[in-house]
Order: structure tokens, then C-alpha cells, then sequence
């Protein structure tokens, strides 16, 4: 049975069922023994309850109540309270007071029990997509460390020495990715602004490449990406800060990143890692394999976002990525 919507339609019906019920009972009254003033209208009142609610049972209630009394109680068409009338009353009153409290309870409770059942169904579609979506990830996740360890595979091979150098590099990035992974698909995390979820995941990459002694300056525009798309520019965030931990620091008094991702345009974001490094090696002195292997992976993450990137040169390494947002 489905509940009648709407206040004015629900006094409405609150009143036809007094109407009905009256007339059932004017029908009915030479049928009827002395003695059932109200047969009738306890069954209006329910119904009014349960259909329309409290407000319009009540109604009902109240103009079935001066009804019997009038037309149904001795003596007839008065509305006196001598006498038995009196105790008839208050048994009316009393026996509807009880149906509508009842009905009312029932009805609001399962009109909790359809939400609770509502809200259980949409956690339980969210649930699917999530764990569907985990998995997508997770897939994508392996197919990037093997692509990586590949990479580290060449590395090795054109310069054996370096075996365990590649070995250590390789288990350092496929740690910070688990940290990231865990990090973004934490269910208390979901909802975190973007420049809190980038602040994690530098703490993060600075525990793995134990780089506590470089000061990192976060300053992140407020701006929403999918859940993939922001794992990308955290694993290239991580692995751009990567580099400068690594490779830029080495006796430098104070080192410092900057971490900037700013607005540039409609639905476009740019990111600026920038350390003050010794900067990149002059052409000579750099090492191909190395450059390659690390080049590759970040461009990697570059491609993922649809963004393009440029190095600058300059009082250290700033690296900028521009992309859409999304």
C-alpha cells in the first residue's frame, strides 16, 4: 500500500476516509445493535494513519469523534458531555490515540528500514565499482613495475657493475608505489582535498628515498582528478622528487623542492617540481642508461596524463608537466 504524497492531499484523504467511515455508519445503523457508535470509524482513522500520516489521522480522528457523539450517542444531536457520553468519549479517544501512535511508529520505521535498505544497496553498488576499479589498478600497477624491471633489465645488461645499484632503485619505486597505492585507496582517504593527498605522498617518497634533511614546499591549487589519474601524478610527483633526492643534493647545505601544481587555463593544471641542485651534468658527463631508464619511466607517467613536459635548467632542475584536469 502506498503512502499518499503531498500535505494538502494527505489532509484531503484524511477527511474523505472521515466521510466514508460516516457513511458506512449511517448505512449501517439500523443494522447495528445499540451501543457501536464508532464501529465504523476506527477502521478510517487506521487507514488514514497509515495512507496520509499522524496530521491526517488525527483529523480523521477528531471529526469522527464529534460525528459519533452528534449523531450515534443518546441522547442524539447534541454535542453535551453528561453522563455516559463522557466515558464513551474518553474510550473513543483513548482507543484512537493508541492506532495512531502505533500506525505512525510502524510507518516511520519502515520508512527507515526502505533508507537503510537504500543506502545499503548504493554502498554495495559503490563497493562493486570500487573493487572493480582496484583491480583495474592493481593490473595497471604490475604491467608499470614490469615495465620497470624491464627497463632495469637493459640497464643491467649494458653495465653489469651496476646490478645492484638498479636492484636497490627498482625496490625503492615499486615501495613507493605500494605506499601510493595504499595511500589513495584508503576509504578515509577518498575524499581528502588534492593538496592534502600530495602532502602524504611527498612524506612518503621522503621516507623511501630517506631524504628527511630536504625541506619540501607543497603548494597545490584546489582541483579534482580521477582516482587513476591522480595515482599517475602522485607516482610522477614521487618519482621526479625521486631524482633530486638522488642525484642533486650531494653536499649541498640546504636543500629544498618545490612541489606547484597551479591553474594555467580552463580545465588545465601545471605541475612544477623544482629543486636547487647543482642542476643537470653537462652533456659529457652525463650517463645514458641512467638518464634513459629514469627519462623513460617519467615520461611514462607524462604520456598517462596526456600532458607534455619540459626541464629547465636553471639554479637546479625544474621540471614542468602540463595536462588537463579530470
Amino acid at each position: 500500500m502506498q503512502p499518499i504524497r503531498g500535505r494538502l492531499a494527505g489532509y484531503a484523504a484524511g477527511v474523505g476516509l472521515f466521510l466514508v467511515s460516516f457513511s458506512v455508519r449511517l448505512a449501517a445503523d439500523n443494522w447495528l445493535p445499540p451501543g457501536f457508535p464508532f464501529l465504523t470509524f476506527f477502521p478510517g482513522v487506521i487507514l488514514a494513519t497509515l495512507l496520509a500520516g499522524r496530521g491526517p489521522g488525527i483529523v480523521c480522528a477528531l471529526l469522527s469523534g464529534l460525528a459519533a457523539l452528534y449523531y450515534f450517542v443518546p441522547p442524539f444531536h447534541s454535542f453535551d458531555l453528561s453522563g455516559g457520553r463522557v466515558t464513551a468519549m474518553l474510550f473513543y479517544l483513548f482507543v484512537v490515540a493508541i492506532d495512531i501512535v502505533l500506525i505512525d511508529g510502524l510507518v516511520h520505521r519502515q520508512r527507515q528500514l526502505e533508507a537503510s535498505e537504500a543506502r545499503l544497496t548504493q554502498l554495495t553498488q559503490m563497493q562493486t565499482l570500487l573493487f572493480k576499479e582496484l583491480q583495474h589498478r592493481v593490473a595497471n600497477n604490475l604491467a608499470t613495475v614490469a615495465s620497470m624491471l624491464r627497463l632495469q633489465r637493459r640497464q643491467i645488461a649494458a653495465n653489469p657493475p651496476s646490478a645492484l645499484d638498479a636492484i636497490d632503485r627498482a625496490n625503492e619505486r615499486i615501495e613507493l608505489m605500494g605506499e601510493v597505492h595504499r595511500q589513495l585507496y584508503d576509504p578515509n582517504a577518498l575524499d581528502l582535498p588534492l593538496a592534502q593527498q600530495i602532502r602524504r605522498a611527498v612524506d612518503h617518497a621522503r621516507g623511501v628515498w630517506t631524504a628527511g634533511d630536504v625541506q619540501v614546499q607543497v603548494d597545490v591549487a584546489d582541483a579534482r582528478l580521477e582516482i587513476g589519474r591522480l595515482m599517475t601524478l602522485v607516482l610522477l610527483i614521487s618519482e621526479l622528487l625521486g631524482n633530486s633526492f638522488k642525484h642533486a643534493f650531494d653536499g649541498h647545505p640546504a636543500p629544498a623542492v618545490r612541489v606547484v601544481i597551479e591553474r594555467i587555463g580552463d580545465n588545465r593544471l601545471r605541475l612544477t617540481v623544482a629543486d636547487n641542485g647543482r642542476g643537470l651534468p653537462a652533456p659529457a658527463e652525463q650517463a645514458p642508461v641512467r638518464r634513459g631508464l629514469g627519462t623513460a619511466i617519467i615520461q611514462g607517467f607524462v604520456a598517462q596524463l596526456g600532458g607534455t613536459m619540459r626541464v629547465e635548467n636553471v639554479g637546479g632542475v625544474t621540471s614542468l608537466v602540463e595536462f588537463a584536469e579530470g
